[in-house]
């Protein structure tokens, strides 16, 4: 492998791997979809690179392709289930060990409000959800975006307009993030969501912001409020292991 191309996968492997886990759903999949992202970069040498504007878009636009070429192409789960999950009974407490450990309710209470949205993006379908990801989290431009897919500008937006509108009826009338006075309160699902281990203690701290959870006023707005959650991360030690495959 050149210099070049090597340098390229480095500086963008962290995000590389963000992108993943917020289209595939939780972090054993996106150190997969990483470690198959730098397989074909491998394999296609120099070429990896080519055919598009810039490095970054490049290989986000690889990644994206492959997403989509190997998740099923429709969603995993249904926002029927997700219901299901979490919202069972209206609240239930957290076993008395745990409540005693406040840095630990504090990084699991994150831990759910990123998986839950994640969970939610994860109810569409997966060409429909990166649509979600690349625009209104990743910040390209819809023709931009649909060039890094390959796919038609038209049809694009007609996937956006989808994600944006499932996502909105859904969360609007639902998570307190969205409006305080909404019945989804992630404080009230924790104990729930721990039980149905929907949510299990984060490997690391990396990506745990030091500020509460609900710290932010209700922003009324899906795509502000996805923007607003801390980007999950790599250790140093998963990121080196996956350099050292280049």
């Amino acid at each position: 492998m050149n210099n070049e191309l090597k340098l390229a996968v480095r500086e963008y492997l962290p995000r590389l791997y963000a992108f993943a886990y917020q289209v595939a759903g939780d972090r054993e999949s996106a150190l997969r979809f990483t470690e198959a992202l730098i397989a074909e970069v491998v394999e296609a040498g120099p070429a990896a690179l080519e055919g598009a504007p810039s490095h970054e878009e490049a290989l986000v636009g690889r990644m994206g392709r492959l997403l989509e070429s190997h998740l099923p192409r429709h969603a995993e789960h249904s926002f029927a289930i997700l219901e299901s999950i979490l919202r069972s009974d209206v609240t239930q407490e957290i076993d008395e060990d745990l409540a005693n450990r406040p840095s630990d309710v504090h990084a699991l209470l994150w831990e759910l409000k990123r998986s839950c949205l994640t969970a939610v993006l994860g109810c569409l379908p997966p060409s429909v959800r990166l649509s979600f990801v690349l625009v209104d989290l990743h910040g390209y431009k819809i023709k931009q975006a649909a060039d890094m897919l390959g796919i038609k500008e038209s049809a694009f937006r007609v996937r956006l307009t989808r994600a944006r509108k499932r996502l909105e009826d859904y969360l609007a009338p639902r998570c307190s993030h969205l409006d305080a006075m909404n019945p989804c309160r992630c404080g009230g699902r924790l104990g729930i969501a721990l039980e149905a281990e929907f949510v299990r203690p984060p490997p690391h701290r990396l990506d745990v912001p030091e500020e509460p959870y609900d710290a932010a006023q209700a922003c009324r707005n899906t795509r502000v409020l996805y923007r607003s959650l801390p980007v999950v991360k790599a250790t140093d030690e998963a990121l080196a292991k996956l350099i050292a495959r280049l």
